[in-house]
């Protein structure tokens, strides 16, 4: 069985960002990043959105914390697409 970590980059406030580490085990079809970063994130209407002002329609959201880039490794640090 081989195991590769969605790492999610987290806005925290203020400009401060944080790494989620999420784990995913997987034995005959390995499973792509995008099929792991589909699984773990949902996408909201951003509430504060009106057309000009500056923001972003949608968010995506983990855990109800804003999430602004992700990448993916194997446990051998190698990036996976």
């Amino acid at each position: 069985m081989k195991v590769v970590f969605l790492i999610l980059v987290i806005y925290s406030g203020e400009g401060n960002l944080k790494y989620e580490k999420i784990p995913f085990a997987y034995s005959l079809l390995p499973i792509t990043c995008d099929e792991m970063f589909e699984k773990n994130v949902k996408y909201v209407e951003n509430p504060d959105y009106t057309e000009g002002n500056g923001q972003v329609w949608m968010l995506t959201k983990y855990k109800n914390q804003n999430v602004v880039a992700h990448y993916c490794k194997d446990s051998e640090g190698n990036y996976v697409r």
